[in-house]
């Protein structure tokens, strides 16, 4: 295999995958024994393999560079067809589900092989093809509003995760300058980012009404394959969050502002753990990459051979840099079972948060890979996918020394600190998206007044220091995931309280614990997520006293 870079892309042909799948299709009806079938059906997933190849390879390609008009045209071509061989699958899938062999299916690729193919009848239809097209093309158009977002601040072009590092500093002015810059840099786009989500908000809710949903909240939770529960339990983990982390985390910002030695506070402050600095990695791009093989090298002989892979053919983009994506992602090229990460590094931790939590997507891909057989099944659904990379991030611990030298210890304390404190944002936006598509005819303004009193909830430290903007609610523009993912927030929340519970038992047994952690990914999507629980010996955060157990224990590392 080469490296990403001299990967060749050749476009799809979406045609010849259309009357492959037709061919597929009425031999898998006219066949006449289960091996048959079979045949026919892991023939056809290598060719949607090879295709699906080429479609990542351009839409990582397009992320890295979003003006690159190559790659622009080719995104929306792929996105123009592919609705339509989606619903080609759902009835080859259909198939399957209605064949004299259906026992023999379920007992060679498992029980949620099955669920999968059964929830997926009711997620498409003709009806809604346009639509999935328009919504393609709404995301595209929000890539490239907020890449192209920019502004001189001190002599510097940055863009957003530019910014990031500034409101860091030491100098409280600087990190208040920054805070500035970055809101009113998000106050100039908003009218283009909040036409195009009321947009996104009318078509998605049209979509599930069309396609017999009472609402885009029942039909999302199935399309993130959330069978095992619903919104109610979600809104009890919420409570649970309310209840027990909220307190904890204010108890530690009221230490933090103690420790930075202000009055109050503020938005900007956030971010800075330590008045002497954060801790931040020593090396450049390359170094770091060469830090982080040593480490997974002496980790275990599976991360080991996992890294050496990554770096050996380059399968990273990790560069902030014009025209680029914001954000980090972990995707997988079926044909080469091969991970790609791509990242923003800023020159702060997060860049080292990246060489562990998007590695730890990427290890549990490549091993999973190798482990099932079918590719589809290779990532689990997101709130079990979480807990692959938040517990790598711990894992990783003892090597810290490497990035951070003497800062080390620094680096450790902030991390687990700002792993809690991030999950009643996580919340917030959960809740937020909830009661958008709850009532989706709101106005722009209406939703910057629903996040301002969710902030008040479950954020009731943030102060933004009378930046209009940011104050009346603006701020849930900042989040990606809002736009591009919907719903896929709350998955982090959930994942943090499995990636806790391994952090205590790493500590008790180091070596059981990663056994069930490699476990665990071994197993990919093949399980629903309460079996992917059970196997790993993780308890359910919608237990009632789960999240306090969990909490409890890590307050140990967090209070003297």
């Amino acid at each position: 295999m080469e490296k990403f870079s001299q990967l060749k892309y050749v476009r799809p042909d979406m045609e010849a995958a259309k009357g492959e799948m037709k061919a597929c299709l009425k031999a898998m009806k006219a066949a006449g024994s289960y091996e048959e079938m079979r045949s026919l059906f892991l023939e056809q997933k290598e060719k949607e393999y090879k295709r699906s190849t080429m479609e990542t390879i351009a839409s990582i390609r397009n992320t890295i560079d979003t003006n690159d008009e190559f790659y622009d045209k080719e995104m929306k071509y792929i996105n123009q067809e592919g609705p339509l061989l989606g619903l080609l699958r759902q009835e080859l899938e259909k198939v399957i589900l209605e064949c004299p062999f259906r026992s023999q299916w379920e007992e060679e690729f498992g029980s949620f092989f099955i669920k999968s193919m059964e929830v997926n009848q009711k997620l498409s239809d003709p009806a809604i093809v346009k639509d999935l097209v328009e919504e393609s093309g709404l995301t595209q158009r929000y890539s490239k509003v907020s890449a192209a977002a920019s502004v001189e601040f001190r002599g510097e072009t940055c863009n957003f995760y530019g910014l990031l590092k500034h409101m860091q500093s030491t100098d409280r002015q600087e990190r208040k300058e920054a805070m500035a810059a970055w809101g009113d840099l998000y106050e100039k786009i908003a009218p283009d980012l909040d036409q195009i989500y009321d947009r996104m908000v009318a078509l998605r809710s049209s979509m599930a009404k069309k396609l017999g949903f009472d609402s885009y909240i029942d039909f999302i939770y199935l399309a993130r394959g959330r069978y095992d529960y619903g919104p109610g339990d979600v809104a009890e983990f919420r409570r649970q969050v309310r209840e027990v982390i909220v307190p904890v985390c204010q108890r530690l910002r009221e230490e933090q502002a103690a420790r930075l030695g202000v009055d109050k506070l503020c938005y900007y402050d956030e971010a800075l753990v330590f008045p002497e600095g954060n801790a931040v990695p020593e090396g450049n791009r390359e170094e770091l990459v060469d830090k982080a093989r040593k480490m997974y090298r002496e980790l275990s002989p599976e991360t080991g051979e996992f890294f050496d892979f990554m770096a050996d053919h380059d399968m990273f983009d990790l560069e902030t840099k014009k025209g680029k994506r914001g954000g980090g992602y972990c995707t997988f090229l079926p044909a080469y079972k091969s991970p790609f990460i791509f990242a923003n590094f800023n020159g702060t931790n997060a860049d080292v948060n990246v060489l562990t939590h998007e590695a730890g997507h990427a290890f549990e891909s490549y091993t999973a890979a190798r482990n099932i057989k079918l590719m589809d099944m290779v990532f689990s659904s997101y709130e079990v996918a979480e807990i692959h990379s938040m517990s790598m991030e711990y894992f990783t611990h003892p090597w810290m020394e490497l990035f951070f030298g003497g800062k080390a210890d620094r680096y450790l304390y902030s991390h687990v600190m700002e792993a809690l404190e991030a999950v009643p944002y996580m919340v917030c936006v959960d809740e937020f998206q909830h009661k958008v598509f709850e009532n989706p005819s709101m106005t722009a303004m209406d939703r910057r007044g629903v996040w301002k009193e969710l902030e008040r909830v479950y954020l009731p430290w943030r102060d933004y220091d009378g930046h209009k903007f940011l104050e009346e609610g603006g701020f849930w523009m900042q989040k990606q995931h809002i736009f591009l993912f919907p719903f896929y927030y709350i998955d982090y929340a959930l994942a943090q309280m499995g990636a806790f519970e391994f952090y205590g038992r790493m500590k008790k047994d180091r070596d059981q614990a990663w056994k069930d952690y490699y476990r665990l990914c071994q197993a990919g999507g093949s399980r629903g997520y309460f079996d992917l629980l059970e196997l790993a010996g993780l308890h359910s955060p919608f237990e009632e006293g789960t999240v306090k157990k969990i909490i409890a224990d890590l307050q140990e590392d967090l209070f003297d």
